[in-house]
C-alpha cells in the first residue's frame, strides 16, 4: 500500500516533505470537514480504522526523525525502553492521521453515513487514552488553541486541573520546562518532532512526545510513574542478583569441594578452584573435562533430575570416593562433589571398632546394653540376653525402653513399683542428663543388680547391669568370716600376732599379751617388733627374739618358715612358729607346751620302760620255748614208742592215755613252733622256700590234722577245690601251717553236728582259699582283735586257745605277698578269706611285705 510505503523513508528530507503534503491535503479537506462537524473525531477514528495506520502501529515504530533522535537520554535500562516504544507507537498513530486525510477525501460520502460508528469508536479511543496514562494535545495550527484527550494521574496527584495542563510549571521540573517549551515552540513553527523525558515536581517521570499530522502539531504526555517503579523494582532486583551471584561466586571459590556447571551443549560454563585443581582444567581453553569416566557419566545422567549418591572419582591422580549430588535441568548440568574417602575411611575403622566393641562386650560378665536417642536398643551383648531370659527375635527388634521395662515387668523378671511411671521417668532422666547415675534393684528371685547409666555425648545411653548377688553374699561370708576369725583369735590359747613388711604388728590376740605379761600398749596396732624385742627378750633363757626381729624386718627372698621351742624364766615352755604370709607380711604364734612336754616325758619314761619289760617277755618267751621243746619232743617220742608196742602190749585205757598224751603234746609243740616263728619273724630271719605246692595235698593235710585234733567231737570238714586248680607258688610247710590254724581256730567255735567247708577256687589273678564255720559268729567289739598276738577268746564254753593262730596265719600270708579277711556276723557264722598270688611273688614283694610285717 502506499501508505505504508511512504513512511518507510528515513531521511530528514523526506520526513519533512511529508509534513508538508500533510498540511496542503488537511487545508483541502478541513472545510469539508468543519461542514460536517466530525472533524476530531473522524480524525481519530480514521487513524485508528485505517490498516495502514494498524500497520504502522504495531510493525513499523517511528525510527526515522533524527532530530528527535538526537535529544533523547541514554536508554539502556528496560523501563527508558519501554517508554521510547510506547512514545514512537504514538507518534505512528499520530502520522496514521495523515494517511487518514487521503483517505477521507476519497471515501467522505461513505463516512457520512457511519458517523455514529466512528463517534463511538472515537470515545474508545479516548478511554483507552485515558486507561493508560495518556493525554495528547493536538494543534490544527500553529495560532488555534489545542484540544485536549485523555488524561494523566499524575496531574492530579499534583492537583492541576487539566485545562492547566499548558502551564508547565505547575507540574514539572523547572528546569523540564524550559526545554519543554522549546522543544514545542520548534514542533509547532517548524515542525521539527521531539521525544523528551521529563520529571515532575514528585520526581516522578513523564515521557512527551511532539510530532506533526498534516496540518496538526500534537503533543503526548506519557506517565511513565508506574514504569519508573517498576525500573526501581528491576533494579533493585538486580542488584540483589548481582550481590548473591558474587557471594556465590565467593563462596563457591572458597570451598575445598569441587563445584563445576555444564551448558547443553557439554561445555563447562564455570568451575570453581577445587574443581580446577582436582581435574586440571583451564578457563582459558575451551575443553571437555570430568572428573568422572565415561561409565559412571552415564550413570548420574540417567538419575534425572537429580542424583545424590556416592561414587569413584579420579582426583589429582588419586582413585577417590566422592558424595555427588547432580540436578539436571534443560539447561545444563550442575555438579556438587564432596570427598568422603576418609569419611568412608574412618566409617569403616568405626565399624570394624563397633565390630570389636561388641566382640569384647560379649566376653564380658557384666550385661551391657545401648540405647539410642530415640531410647530404642541399639545393641545388648551375651551377658544381657542371660542376665534377662527373653526372647531373642524381641530384643533384636531394637524395642523401646518403656516396652522392655514393660516386658520385664509382665514376665516378673522385676519387681512392681508401687509408682511405676515416677520411677520410669527417674530412670529415664539419664537421657536428659549428662552426667552418669545408677541404682540398685532388688530383683524378685533375690538378685541384686547395680544399674549404671553412662550418656553419650552424641545422645543415648549406655547401660550396665552388674550382679552384685555373688558379691554381696561373698562380702556378708567375708564380714562373718572376719568376725569368726577375730572371735577364734581371740579365744585361742595360742597367742598369735601378725606383722607387716615395715615391722610393725597389724594385730594380735589376748593369748599373747597373757604368755608374755605384755602391757596394754605393746599389744596395740603399729607396734613394732623392736619393742616387743626389747620386753621379751630378758624373759627368755635364748636369743630367739633376735632371730625373730631378723626374720620380720629382713629382706631375703627366701623367706622359709621356722619354728622351735624356747624356755622362759618362768618355767613356762613356748613352742613358736614364724610363718610368711603373702605381701611380705609375717605371722609368729606361740603355745604354751609347758604341760604336753611334761606329759610327753612322763609318757616317753613310762613306753620306755614297757619297752624293756615286752623285750624282757619275748626274751623269755622264745627262751622258754626252746627250752620246751626238747621235753615235748621226748615226751612225743617216748608215747609214740610205747604206742608201738615195742616194750608190751598196752590195753586199751592205756593206749587212749597215750593218744591224749600224743596229742596234747603235739599242739603244745605247735604252739612252741609258732612262738619261735613270730620269733623269727620278728628278727626279719624268716625265709619261705617258694616252690609249686599241690593245693589238694596240702589242704588234706591241715583237714587230717584238725580231724586228730577233734577227736571225738561230731564235726565234718568238707573240701571244695575248682576245677582246673592244682598248684600254687609257696612255701609248702608254711601254707600247711596256715591251713591247719585257720582249720582249727575254725574248729574251735564250730558247733557239734556241723560242716566245716575248706575251699579253693581262682579269682583273677589271685588263688582264695576260704574256712566257714557256723558257729555264732566273732563278735564286733573283739573282731579288730583276732590277729592280735596272744588274743584269745572262749565261745559257748569252749576252751580258749593261745592266740597265736590267726595272728601266725596273717604274718605268713602276708609273707607270701596276700593278704587275710573275715566275714562274720549273728546267725551267718564265720568265713576266713587267705587271698595268695597265682603266680610266684617276686622278691621285691617279699621283701615289701616283710618290712610291712
Amino acid at each position: 500500500m502506499p501508505d505504508l510505503c511512504f513512511f518507510e523513508d528515513t531521511s530528514p528530507e523526506k520526513h519533512r516533505h511529508v509534513w508538508l503534503s500533510l498540511i496542503r491535503l488537511n487545508m483541502i479537506e478541513k472545510s469539508t470537514l468543519q461542514a460536517r462537524g466530525g472533524y476530531k473525531s473522524k480524525l481519530l477514528s480514521g487513524i485508528f480504522s485505517s490498516p495502514a495506520a494498524f500497520a504502522c502501529f504495531s510493525v513499523n515504530p517511528l525510527k526515522s526523525d533524527a532530530a528527535a533522535t538526537d535529544v533523547l537520554p541514554d536508554f539502556g535500562s528496560l523501563a527508558l525502553q519501554t517508554a521510547i516504544i510506547g512514545g514512537v507507537i504514538v507518534a505512528a498513530l499520530i502520522i496514521c492521521l495523515a494517511i487518514f486525510f487521503r483517505h477521507f477525501s476519497k471515501s467522505s460520502s461513505d463516512q457520512e453515513n457511519s458517523n455514529s460508528d466512528k463517534f463511538q469508536e472515537i470515545d474508545n479511543y479516548e478511554r483507552f487514552l485515558m486507561h493508560t496514562g495518556q493525554c495528547a494535545l493536538i494543534w490544527k495550527t500553529p495560532a488555534a488553541l489545542p484540544k485536549i484527550i485523555g488524561h494523566m494521574a499524575t496531574l492530579d496527584r499534583l492537583q492541576v486541573k487539566p485545562k492547566d495542563i499548558l502551564r508547565f510549571g505547575q507540574w514539572l521540573d523547572d528546569n523540564e520546562v524550559r526545554v519543554l517549551d522549546e522543544a514545542l515552540n520548534h514542533l509547532r513553527h517548524d515542525g521539527q518532532s521531539f521525544d523528551l523525558y521529563l520529571n515532575t515536581k514528585q520526581k516522578t517521570l513523564v515521557e512527551a512526545t511532539g510530532l506533526i499530522a498534516g496540518t496538526a502539531a500534537i503533543l503526548r504526555f506519557q506517565d511513565l510513574s508506574g514504569q519508573q517503579e517498576q525500573l526501581a523494582k528491576l533494579e533493585k532486583d538486580a542488584a540483589f542478583t548481582k550481590t548473591m551471584l558474587a557471594m556465590r561466586n565467593v563462596l563457591l571459590e572458597a570451598l575445598d569441594e569441587p563445584v563445576w556447571l555444564v551448558n547443553r551443549d557439554n561445555r563447562i560454563i564455570y568451575a570453581n578452584r577445587a574443581f580446577q585443581k582436582a581435574s586440571g582444567y583451564d578457563p582459558e581453553k575451551v575443553q571437555e573435562t570430568s572428573l568422572f569416566n565415561e561409565a559412571t557419566r552415564q550413570k548420574l545422567l540417567e538419575n534425572k533430575p537429580l542424583f545424590k549418591g556416592p561414587a569413584y572419582a579420579i582426583v589429582e591422580g588419586d582413585r577417590r570416593l566422592l558424595e555427588v549430588t547432580q540436578v539436571t535441568s534443560d539447561d545444563g548440568v550442575a555438579t556438587f562433589a564432596h570427598d568422603i574417602s576418609a569419611m568412608e575411611e574412618m566409617s569403616e575403622e568405626m565399624k570394624r571398632m563397633a565390630r570389636g566393641h561388641s566382640e569384647t562386650l560379649d566376653q564380658i560378665s557384666t550385661a551391657v546394653a545401648i540405647f539410642g536417642p530415640d531410647q530404642k536398643l541399639k545393641f545388648a551383648n551375651q551377658a544381657f540376653a542371660t542376665l534377662w531370659p527373653l526372647d531373642t527375635v524381641f530384643l533384636e527388634s531394637e524395642p523401646s525402653h518403656t516396652l522392655l521395662l514393660d516386658r520385664l515387668r509382665e514376665e516378673g523378671i522385676i519387681a512392681e513399683k508401687p509408682d511405676w511411671r515416677g520411677w520410669k521417668e527417674e530412670l529415664f532422666s539419664a537421657y536428659r542428663s549428662g552426667e552418669p547415675s545408677q541404682q540398685i534393684w532388688n530383683l524378685p528371685d533375690g538378685r541384686t543388680l547395680r544399674v549404671l547409666a553412662s550418656p553419650h555425648p552424641q545422645g543415648g545411653v549406655t547401660w550396665l547391669f552388674e550382679n552384685l548377688t555373688e558379691k554381696i553374699d561373698l562380702e556378708r561370708r567375708y564380714n562373718s568370716l572376719i568376725e569368726m576369725q577375730g572371735e577364734t583369735l581371740d579365744h585361742l590359747s595360742e597367742g598369735v600376732a601378725l606383722f607387716g613388711p615395715d615391722g610393725r604388728m597389724r594385730l594380735s590376740n589376748p593369748a599373747l599379751a597373757k604368755l608374755w605379761s605384755l602391757p596394754t600398749e605393746l599389744t596395740v596396732e603399729g607396734t613394732h617388733i623392736s619393742k616387743l624385742q626389747e620386753n621379751c627378750a630378758k624373759k627368755t633363757t635364748s636369743n630367739a627374739w633376735d632371730t625373730f626381729g631378723a626374720f620380720i624386718t629382713g629382706f631375703s627372698e627366701n623367706r622359709d618358715a621356722i619354728s622351735g621351742r624356747m624356755d622362759l624364766t618362768n618355767d613356762v615352755i613356748l613352742d613358736y612358729a614364724l610363718v610368711p604370709l603373702p605381701n611380705a607380711q609375717t605371722m609368729m604364734t606361740f603355745v604354751n607346751v609347758t604341760d604336753t612336754v611334761n606329759i610327753t616325758r612322763a609318757l616317753q619314761e613310762k613306753n620306755d620302760a614297757l619297752r624293756s619289760a615286752d623285750a624282757l617277755r619275748s626274751e623269755f618267751v622264745r627262751h622258754v620255748s626252746y627250752e620246751l621243746r626238747t621235753p615235748l619232743t621226748n615226751i612225743i617220742g617216748f608215747s609214740d614208742i610205747l604206742q608201738s608196742g615195742l616194750f608190751g602190749t598196752l590195753n586199751s585205757r592205756q593206749q587212749e592215755y597215750l593218744k591224749h598224751i600224743a596229742s596234747e603234746s603235739g599242739a603244745l609243740l605247735d604252739i612252741v613252733n609258732d612262738i619261735l616263728d613270730l620269733a623269727k619273724l620278728d628278727a626279719g630271719i624268716m625265709e619261705l622256700d617258694i616252690k609249686d605246692v599241690d593245693i589238694a595235698a596240702s589242704m588234706a593235710f591241715a583237714t587230717e590234722r584238725t580231724k586228730e585234733r577233734l577227736g571225738a567231737r561230731p564235726v565234718q570238714i568238707e573240701e571244695k577245690i575248682e576245677d582246673g586248680l592244682t598248684t600254687i607258688p609257696a612255701d609248702q610247710a608254711r601254707l600247711r601251717q596256715i591251713f591247719v590254724n585257720v582249720l582249727s581256730n575254725a574248729a574251735n567255735f564250730a558247733p557239734d553236728n556241723s560242716v566245716i567247708t575248706f575251699s579253693a577256687k581262682k579269682d583273677g589273678n589271685d588263688i582264695v582259699f576260704s574256712v566257714h564255720d557256723d558257729g555264732a559268729g566273732i563278735p564286733e567289739e573283739i573282731l579288730d582283735t583276732v590277729f592280735k598276738r596272744f588274743s584269745s577268746h572262749a565261745h559257748h564254753g569252749s576252751r580258749a586257745g593261745a592266740g597265736l593262730g590267726l595272728s601266725i596265719v596273717k604274718s605268713f600270708v602276708e609273707l607270701h605277698g596276700g593278704s587275710v579277711a573275715i566275714e562274720t556276723g549273728n546267725a551267718k557264722g564265720t568265713t576266713v578269706f587267705c587271698r595268695f598270688p597265682a603266680k610266684r611273688p617276686s622278691p621285691a614283694t617279699l621283701l615289701q611285705s616283710e618290712e610291712t610285717e
